[in-house]
């Protein structure tokens, strides 16, 4: 495998990803990058391109951190949130076949989605006992409603094309931070039920041994009546909760 880095061409108005691996140090590079073109440039535009299959190198991430540590590391992601979310930039994502791990939470973090018929998004984190780490559980959530949501973090796992363009998440023309912008909560009447048929499922297959599922439906079930910036601090807030249920397994 090979460690993430990224080039940034301004003639070609582009940043790549480049490589397999993220560890902590792509993350913190990327943050540099972000905010040296937000600051040093004059782009309104700029595409996000390159490999998009890649995974995260969590116990290089965490293991052996106090929670001091372990909150700086969560803020920096969340910076990187961040300043895509509120860049005067315009960021449009060019996915094509598998689209997973943190290259594909940074697709997802675009303004723009440009995929190609052959996309698909794996949204698989679970099965390596984790949840995503830049708020993906609630972006996606806000975008694509919650029923959809559940069915593919829980159930699904993956996202397909056809999928992604009936529910209007792959678009050239729509911004999707406008769109979660329009959704202030999602509580409504059939939401408690929904969540109810999730959660007993969850419970029959696991039997609660599976903690990342828990993050996941606690971290959508308590922002169903929040704004999206509550949002992000309660999946957070449950992300270093599942941390430290990870920490566990690697003493």
């Amino acid at each position: 495998m090979i460690p993430v880095t990224f080039e940034f061409s301004e003639k070609n108005s582009a940043l790549e990803i480049i490589g397999e691996e993220f560890d902590f140090n792509s993350f913190k590079n990327l943050l540099s990058l972000l905010q040296k073109i937000e600051n040093e440039s004059n782009f309104k535009k700029l595409r996000i391109i390159g490999n998009f299959k890649t995974k995260l190198l969590l116990e290089s991430m965490i293991v052996g951190k106090g929670n001091i540590d372990l909150d700086n590391t969560l803020n920096t992601l969340h910076s990187v949130s961040k300043i895509l979310q509120e860049s005067k930039i315009l960021f449009t994502s060019e996915i094509k076949g598998e689209v997973m791990g943190p290259a594909m939470e940074i697709a997802l973090l675009c303004n723009f989605i440009k995929a190609e018929k052959s996309t698909i998004l794996k949204l698989n984190e679970t099965k390596n006992g984790i949840m995503p780490f830049l708020g993906t559980t609630q972006r996606l959530t806000r975008l694509i409603g919650y029923n959809n949501a559940l069915k593919a973090f829980l159930i699904d796992k993956e996202l397909n094309y056809d999928q992604c363009i009936n529910l209007k998440l792959f678009n050239n023309t729509i911004d999707n931070f406008n769109k979660i912008g329009e959704t202030k909560t999602f509580w409504d009447q059939t939401f408690t039920n929904t969540f109810i048929f999730y959660n007993s499922k969850m419970l029959s297959l696991y039997k609660n041994q599976k903690p990342e599922y828990s993050a996941i439906l606690s971290t959508i079930f308590e922002s169903s009546v929040c704004h999206y910036d509550s949002g992000l601090s309660i999946e957070k807030k449950w992300l270093k909760w599942l941390i430290n249920h990870k920490l566990f397994s690697y003493k």
